[in-house]
């Protein structure tokens, strides 16, 4: 009776922890994931999308004013406001089960090693994969590099972040 009491308390112990490890957004995050395609060869090319709370995959197009993220990895709400406020396209709607699912691994997926940027093509351009933690603190959201693809190729080592990679690649 003692063994079955203990294992069941294990188990209880084990299914907590994986819970906190989990990332439960902030309510007033809007802002989940990116895609953004940059390239300055031959002509400049700004596009991507990024999906909202509400599962939505909002689309831009060499926006007028774009604010990029600073060199700590953050951008301000105010000006993620600024850049949602450029979104012109619908692609299509994510939803809720789904991003929750995803949502739930930037946690995991922000503590991943990040590899040293390497050359892998020229002219090609870079896509960079990106998830947001949002601080309330700061009123800043802390990019999570998921794995950027091109000319420059960074990849996040953690399981989560290549699940999440693999997500976003099949979202049309």
């Amino acid at each position: 009776m003692k063994t079955k009491l203990f294992s069941l308390l294990i188990i209880i112990i084990l299914m907590g922890c994986e819970k906190e490890n989990e990332y439960i957004p902030n309510p007033d995050q809007e802002i989940f994931f990116q895609l953004e395609y940059i390239n300055y060869a031959w002509s400049y090319q700004h596009s991507g999308w990024m999906i909202d709370s509400s599962g939505a995959v909002r689309g831009f197009k060499l926006p007028k004013t774009w604010t990029f993220i600073d060199s700590n990895g953050f951008i301000s709400s105010i000006d993620m406001k600024k850049n949602i406020e450029q979104l012109d396209t619908v692609f299509t709607k994510i939803d809720k089960d789904s991003l929750s699912k995803y949502v739930s691994k930037i946690l995991n997926a922000s503590k991943g090693k990040i590899t040293e940027p390497k050359t892998e093509m020229f002219d090609a351009g870079s896509s960079l994969f990106s998830a947001f933690i949002y601080d309330s603190k700061l009123k800043k959201y802390k990019q999570v590099i998921i794995k950027q693809t091109g000319d420059l190729f960074i990849d996040n080592l953690s399981i989560e972040a290549n699940e999440i990679y693999n997500w976003m690649t099949n979202i049309r």
